[in-house]
């Protein structure tokens, strides 16, 4: 049985009451929305290594021809400083697990010298020790760090996830508290749910319901057919198993709100503001959309931004029309789908987004 342990060291009822400033992930959302409507990167993601103990069996960066190098901290550093110079104001550290190399926390440091802010995905499972706890808590400040733990059932889980499911579970809840013992706010806290169809239903509703308790609210993301989750396509949920998450999602963390995100718990500024630097130091758009637009180790950041601006910030999803379900939506505003979950079913990273539940029908 695992101990589910319930924190009183923090704001309950912390999480934000809008989609507007919840999907925007920063704490600082009106800025992200700034950077939106002029076009610019406001977030540099960096996937700085493939280096996870989680096991996740569906991971989208991981497989066969997966690479097993890090990103050296020489080119993380020149990333950092090129970011820096073109206004970029947040660096979003990804793996992987971020937390499983041993220089996280310099690098870490060499963004905050740079005037960057720091936000962190980890699978949550080394924060159990409470000295990384309070490393994570100290580099990043007011951003946000995101755990990972898509049920609190063990055979859920394992299923899930490669390992023994007890005690992987365990850690991640232990180094949440951890994170709060060390003075990070619920409301900086979020838990990241790849949705995939054994979620589907009451498990889906018990793990964010227990999250929402603590304050922390819940960063839904879809299952997309990349790296291993290419060898799960039944894992895959129907757009109607999508809907009905997707107004789970609403009703416990955003109770309230005029618009929803849709598919995907991050919203159009944020995904429009934000560019990814692979492990092999190719530039996305997306960290799940595998296609790069250039290389950091051949070119600068910001030339392969200005060269691609329109692939990678979705430029053409600005134009209510481009795509035809979107133009009609009542989310339209905060929302254009999941780049991703298009890009993976045609091939464009304009297209439709075949996993969103509709329009007028969503939000209920």
């Amino acid at each position: 049985m695992i101990q589910q342990h319930v924190s009183h060291h923090h704001p309950t009822g912390a999480c934000p009451q809008t989609v507007a400033a919840g999907g925007c992930l920063h704490p600082d959302h009106r800025e992200v929305v700034r950077y939106f409507e002029m076009n610019r990167v406001y977030t540099v993601q960096i996937e700085s290594c493939l280096l996870c103990t989680q096991g996740c069996r569906y991971c989208y960066a991981a497989g066969a021809d997966a690479p097993s190098t890090e990103l050296s901290a020489e080119c993380i550093g020149r990333v950092i400083t090129e970011a820096a110079e073109i206004g970029v104001r947040a660096i979003d550290w990804l793996g992987g697990d971020p937390l499983l190399r041993g220089d996280w926390a310099a690098l870490a440091g060499v963004a905050e010298e740079n005037g960057l802010f720091n936000n962190i995905w980890t699978s949550g499972i080394p924060l159990a020790d409470p000295k990384v706890a309070e490393d994570v808590a100290a580099m990043t400040g007011s951003g946000f760090v995101s755990v990972h733990l898509d049920s609190l059932n063990e055979a859920i889980y394992g299923t899930l996830h490669n390992g023994e499911p007890g005690p992987k579970i365990q850690a991640i809840l232990d180094g949440v508290e951890n994170l709060f013992a060390a003075g990070k706010r619920a409301d900086q806290v979020i838990n990241c749910i790849t949705f995939t169809r054994p979620l589907a239903g009451d498990d889906l509703e018990e793990t964010i319901r227990f999250f929402s308790a603590k304050g922390i609210r819940t960063c839904l993301t879809q299952i997309c057919m990349a790296g291993l989750g290419r060898e799960h396509p039944e894992w895959v949920p129907s757009r109607e198993e999508v809907g009905e998450a997707v107004r789970l999602r609403d009703r416990i963390d955003y109770p309230g709100s005029d618009f929803s995100m849709g598919t995907m718990d991050v919203n159009r500024y944020y995904c429009g503001g934000m560019v990814c630097v692979t492990v092999e130091g190719e530039v996305t758009p997306c960290s799940v959309i595998r296609q790069g637009f250039g290389n950091v180790n051949d070119r600068p950041l910001g030339e392969i931004i200005t060269d691609h601006q329109s692939d990678l910030l979705f430029l053409p999803l600005r134009n209510e029309s481009t795509i035809r379900r979107c133009g009609a939506c009542k989310n339209r505003q905060v929302c254009w789908g999941c780049r991703a979950t298009a890009f993976y079913t045609s091939g464009d990273l304009m297209a439709d987004d075949p996993n969103c539940p509709g329009m007028e029908e969503l939000v209920q």
